[in-house]
């Protein structure tokens, strides 16, 4: 696993409080939950493909959504594939690429663990 942290909890209290909503920041975490592997899975097709453009795209959605919600670990990965793409080094994004699904479980785990703890609170 990456030194990056998983999941930074205050990220998700950071963004209800900036917009003075919550339960916004709550119903982002379980959308964005909600849509993690989709949003893998496209890259690693795109990435597959050889569609650059895609690619880029839904790397993009991946890493700022990511951010967003406090998953540092897949935000990071997603900018260096991020970084491979503008290069058009479809190997290297490839490669980084394959570790995307597993940091995705990890922080899919985090953010559960999370929102189980808001909901008890």
């Amino acid at each position: 696993m990456s030194a990056t942290l998983v999941l930074d909890r205050e990220a998700l209290t950071r963004l209800g409080s900036d917009i003075q909503d919550c339960e916004f920041a709550i119903s982002f975490a379980r959308r964005y939950c909600s849509m993690l592997e989709s949003r893998v899975r496209r890259i690693l097709d795109a990435l597959l493909d050889g569609d650059l453009v895609a690619a880029m795209d839904s790397v993009l959605s991946l890493k700022v959504s990511s951010s967003t919600v406090g998953a540092h670990e897949l935000a990071d990965l997603a900018l260096a594939v991020e970084q491979h793409v503008r290069c058009r080094d479809v190997i290297a994004a490839r490669q980084q690429a394959a570790a995307l699904a597993d940091a995705a479980d990890r922080a899919e785990t985090a953010l559960a663990d999370y929102l189980t703890a808001y909901r008890a609170s």
